[in-house]
């Protein structure tokens, strides 16, 4: 009988290290198979996206969609939201939406639309209601509370009819 030689410790782990079915433990960030940091790709990316000139091309696409022209000297839609919001009685609210409404005919945020909805013209509040209703079909609102009071405001207060109707049937879809 041949003996078998006993190894040692020192022999089996090196053994162990040598062997197919051992991995490196996982290194911190995950990594993934492709190797590298996925942070180091993304940034050359990035970076390429810069060099390229792409995202000016990009940026100029949305503000051509919006209706904001790099070169305009006055407030941006923002800023003048944020008047609108902000106004802190009626009269600088009612001149805060004017300004905001010459800029921006067409209003796309539904904070301001429930602003825009207290205007003492009734003609204002039926293109307030035309745009909800065009923009509720789109998408819907992030805080729908503010936007709610204010239609049931103009359902029940408003003078005419027809308002009331179509801030009903506003309400109805939310």
């Amino acid at each position: 009988m041949s003996e078998k030689r006993k190894k040692s410790w020192k022999e089996i782990d090196r053994q162990r290290d040598r062997s197919q079915h051992r991995r490196d433990p996982p290194q911190p960030g995950g990594h993934g198979r492709r190797g590298g940091d996925p942070s180091r790709s993304h940034r050359a990316a990035l970076d390429q996206l810069f060099s390229s000139g792409k995202i000016s091309e990009l940026v100029k696409q949305r503000d051509e969609e919006t209706g904001v022209t790099p070169d305009q000297a006055g407030p941006t839609r923002r800023e003048l939201g944020e008047r609108v919001q902000s106004a802190p009685d009626r009269e600088s609210k009612i001149a805060a939406i004017e300004a905001y409404l010459e800029a921006f005919p067409r209003v796309k945020d539904f904070e301001v639309l429930a602003h825009v909805l207290d205007h003492p013209d009734d003609e204002v509040v039926q293109d307030a209601l035309e745009q909800i209703a065009a923009l509720l079909e789109e998408e819907t609102p992030r805080r729908p509370r503010t936007l709610i009071a204010q239609l049931k405001n103009v359902a029940e207060l408003n003078e005419w009819g027809r308002l009331r109707k179509r801030a009903k049937a506003i309400l109805e879809t939310l």
